[in-house]
């Protein structure tokens, strides 16, 4: 609401008060004092009345600003959601967990499922070649000039290769 503006009075000439006469003097000064009265209510209800319209556009805001903080979280929580889904779906170890990551459903499908199959390829057996004779059960005898003889010692000796 807009504040009400007054103007200034105009004080009568000094010489009206003689045609005024003292009853109309008394009249007018009576008057100005009612209208200046009635300016301050009015200023004092204009101010009531922002203060109220402040109140309530804080209060406002203030719920504005509750609905946007609920809205993320619930949208954080819907994506944290899917992406536990999609560990779920693919049997991801708690160690992998944190390799799943994306902004939507596909993005995490896609995510889990290449952890899985990096897991599945790391689990698959080796391509190197067996020295188990599967009849036996033993290690056969090695030639003295093939690097399964080498592979053997650096693998009892401890030393990496």
């Amino acid at each position: 609401m807009s504040e009400v503006v007054t103007e200034p009075v105009n004080e009568p000439a000094p010489d009206a008060s003689s045609e005024l006469g003292e009853n109309g003097v008394k009249a007018l000064a009576a008057e100005r004092d009612a209208r200046k009265a009635a300016e301050k209510a009015v200023n004092d209800l204009a101010a009531k009345v922002k203060q109220f319209e402040d109140r309530d556009k804080s209060e406002s805001d203030k719920l504005q600003e509750q609905l946007q903080e609920l809205t993320s979280r619930a949208a954080k929580a819907e994506r944290e959601n899917a992406r536990l889904a999609a560990i779920a779906k693919h049997q991801i170890p708690a160690d992998y967990h944190d390799l799943i990551q994306g902004d939507d459903e596909a993005a995490l499908e896609a995510s889990a499922a290449k952890v899985q199959t990096l897991l599945a390829v790391s689990a698959s057996p080796t391509d190197r070649a067996s020295y188990v004779i599967p009849d036996e059960g033993g290690h056969p005898r090695l030639a003295l000039n093939g690097d399964g003889i080498e592979s053997a010692l650096k693998h009892a000796l401890g030393i990496p290769g």
